[in-house]
């Protein structure tokens, strides 16, 4: 069990935050439906914790769903809730975290560093691979590599090596040979700069999300997860839940799974510091093996992360409130103010 972090009257007070996501409400804006037709659970997310921040929690929001304003948006600000993983350039996941950091103001997630090292799938997996963890063999592809087949059998899985929430992978992202694969390498050599090629590994995905608890890293249950695709792989349609067919299971108490829970914990362990993080695996009869780490991943009450908490009896309120002070411990200190406030 984990002892929740709460936010005191001195720090509800002081906060003053700067809420970045695409779909960032205005005050008088109406609840979004629960599956836009476009973006899927997004802006039901977006609004939620937006809502959860400022009704919930009582904190003086500032919303805004453009990065053009910045930095100047920083100004009278000093903490940023930044739910922006992925905007229209290259690396941008780091993009509000260098720029908080620059201007001094606290941000949600983990420093740029370790959100470069999450965000980039081959890193996170030689990570992985230098702490002993198994990982799918995997290849990448660029720029001025030729799209050759790759050091390991099939059948095959091609995704961006940035970015988040699945993006880029369809239903023809996944063959059972390398030669069928290799227009879509190609193609995505063109749209993304980097291609991650791996070999498709086990069945299932298994999802461990982790808090920050007084002693580190600590994980909530565990998610099984499926889809009835081809080779069972998680689409970014999936994820967004704009087509049905993903299910999601608490095992429990599973042998099985306590493998799954040392390896994440250990990786969990090796990358801090961040706020809150979640490591996902695949599974199947010759074993598990982890596929990437998200940080500053969807907490939304439709959500493995926000469902997991509340397996372990942590709400939704309870779990946002965990997570803001965890990142203002890291950032302020525990129990302070943000810097220069009484």
């Amino acid at each position: 069990m984990i002892s929740l972090k709460r936010l005191d009257d001195a720090r509800r007070a002081a906060l003053r935050v700067l809420y970045l996501a695409p779909h960032a409400p205005a005050p008088e804006t109406e609840p979004p439906p629960p599956i836009h037709p476009e973006f899927g659970v997004q802006p039901a997310y977006q609004y939620e914790v937006w809502d959860m921040l400022r009704n919930g929690l009582g904190l003086d929001v500032e919303s805004r769903s453009s990065l053009d304003a910045l930095p100047e948006a920083f100004e009278g600000r000093n903490y940023v809730f930044t739910l922006f993983n992925i905007a229209p350039f290259r690396n941008s996941e780091v993009y509000v975290s260098s720029l908080s950091a620059a201007a001094g103001v606290a941000c949600l997630g983990a420093p740029a560093n370790i959100r470069a090292l999450a965000e980039d799938k081959w890193l996170t997996k030689l990570s992985a691979q230098a702490l002993g963890l198994p990982t799918p063999a995997g290849a990448v592809f660029g720029p001025g590599v030729p799209v050759c087949r790759p050091p390991f059998d099939g059948p095959y899985i091609a995704k961006p090596r940035f970015g988040a929430a699945s993006m880029g992978v369809d239903t023809s992202s996944a063959q059972a040979n390398f030669d069928a694969l290799a227009a879509r390498v190609a193609e995505l050599e063109t749209s993304t700069d980097e291609c991650l090629v791996e070999h498709v590994f086990g069945e299932c995905d298994v999802t461990v999300p982790v808090l920050i608890g007084d002693e580190g890293p600590v994980a909530l249950p565990p998610a099984r997860q499926s889809v009835d695709s081809p080779f069972g792989i998680f689409t970014h349609r999936h994820k967004r839940k704009l087509i049905p067919g993903l299910v999601r299971e608490f095992p429990g108490d599973k042998a099985w799974l306590e493998p799954i829970v040392e390896d994440a914990l250990r990786f969990a362990r090796a990358v801090m510091p961040y706020d809150y993080l979640r490591c996902d695996f695949r599974h199947g009869p010759e074993g598990h093996a982890l596929l990437e780490c998200n940080i500053a991943c969807s907490i939304g009450r439709e959500m493995a992360f926000a469902q997991s908490a509340e397996k372990a009896g942590i709400s939704f309120a309870a779990l946002v409130e965990h997570i803001l002070v965890t990142s203002l411990d890291r950032q302020w200190g525990p129990g302070a103010t943000p810097p220069g406030e009484p």
